[in-house]
């Protein structure tokens, strides 16, 4: 499914307390997104790099981001890091039809107009 069409459905459902519903088109790896983009984007060798949850935050910080908003991305991160694929991998998805490299495409001929 497209992820704009789970969006409209989720939409118009009433709300009835929280909820989880994954949408996905594809499933790659960080260092795959970097290494697709980076290639079509004319920069193959772009890399995915971690960093610690400390420098995120001042690097948030530093961009102007409030410190309570900053902290949540943080925490929102580590939880990704820690465990949210748990859940996933146990409510897969139908995966959609617009994969990475279909995105990639759009993503280039947008990075290219700057």
């Amino acid at each position: 499914m497209n992820i704009a069409t789970v969006i409209a459905e989720e939409f118009d459902k009433p709300f009835s307390g929280r909820t989880v519903r994954y949408i996905a088109s594809d499933e790659v790896s960080p260092n795959e997104v970097a290494q697709i983009l980076g290639e079509t984007i004319g920069k193959p060798g772009l890399k995915w790099i971690s960093i610690p949850s400390d420098q995120f935050l001042e690097g948030l910080l530093c961009a102007g981001f409030n410190h309570n908003t900053a902290k949540g991305l943080v925490e929102m991160n580590t939880g990704r890091v820690q465990n949210l694929y748990d859940d996933y991998n146990s409510n897969r998805p139908v995966l959609g039809s617009v994969k990475m490299k279909d995105f990639a495409k759009e993503f280039a001929f947008v990075y290219n107009q700057q």
